[in-house]
């Protein structure tokens, strides 16, 4: 790899989660940041809940270009921003934030570009979502983002099964005002395989099967449930290969895997900050040498 060039003058871009440092967003973001000449660098910050405001107000202070947030912080980092764009205010969940500065004042503006990058991963995979059943495991920001994206599609129903009832009925409350109907809670396993059968694609946002002790042989879904000729969406990109893409595979679904969210919303953040929308060319291949 390109060694970087650091100066006084070098910009400065991070990510904020917990954790963080096994992301593969600094590959992504300092490869953009060479191919497109930028005099900057984009690092991993990773901290616990109860320090999230005091590293926010650090960041600003000390002149980052920007930020991306990641698991827990996308809902929490809201309340700190100056300003969101509509699609981030509607989805209740940030993962891009820009900061703008002039001599008198630096604003925190806040985007959601995991929208773009679940529905062009899915439309670049081959597959629509219009009048699409929808099944969302999980119920932080990342399904907030999941549902404003199919709900953005119009999909058809979407259901959503979480470990915790209550973070889904929360997120039903987000939403379900203006899409009477539309939105359902499954609270149980009976209730997801009483359902199962009209369901068309499965978008995993929870952080099982994650390369971490806990998660990585783990199911988001019960192993009794044949996934042959669902759309499997995958939110976990490392490995790439997660007990539900191998038995997704298995059994004959259509998978589209965590590296093409994840290289879709880096380049729409890439956009936000600098105005330009990176080429990605054979940016997963590049990907795969840094997954098990």
């Amino acid at each position: 790899m390109q060694q970087l060039n650091i100066s006084s003058n070098t910009g400065l871009l991070g990510l904020f989660g917990y954790p963080s440092r096994h992301s593969l967003s600094p590959v992504i973001q300092n490869k953009f940041l060479r191919d497109n000449k930028i005099d900057a660098v984009y690092l991993t910050f990773e901290f616990p809940e109860e320090e999230l405001e005091t590293a926010f107000e650090g960041a600003k202070s000390l002149g980052l270009l920007g930020l991306n947030i990641t698991m827990p912080y996308k809902e929490k980092i809201c309340s700190l921003l100056d300003k969101k764009d509509k699609i981030a205010a509607a989805a209740g969940s940030v993962n891009t934030i820009k900061f703008n500065r002039n001599e008198y004042f630096t604003e925190a503006a806040g985007f959601n570009t995991d929208i773009d990058g679940i529905t062009e991963s899915i439309k670049k995979a081959g597959h629509e979502i219009r009048d699409k059943n929808c099944l969302i495991t999980g119920a932080g920001g990342a399904a907030r983002s999941a549902v404003f994206a199919f709900l953005k599609e119009k999909a058809g129903k979407i259901f959503i099964y979480n470990r915790t009832a209550e973070k889904a009925e929360n997120l039903l409350k987000v939403f379900d005002q203006k899409n009477s109907g539309k939105i359902f809670i499954l609270y149980s396993l009976d209730d997801l395989k009483k359902r199962y059968d009209d369901l068309d694609i499965i978008c995993n946002c929870t952080p099982i099967g994650m390369n971490l002790k806990k998660m990585i042989d783990k199911m988001p879904l019960p192993e009794d449930i044949n996934l042959y000729e669902k759309i499997v969406f995958e939110t976990v990109y490392n490995p790439v290969e997660t007990k539900l893409v191998k038995k997704a595979r298995r059994e004959g679904a259509m998978v589209v895997d965590g590296l093409d969210m994840l290289i879709n919303q880096a380049a729409s953040s890439f956009k936000i900050w600098f105005g330009v929308m990176p080429e990605t060319g054979n940016l997963k291949e590049v990907l795969l040498k840094y997954t098990i």
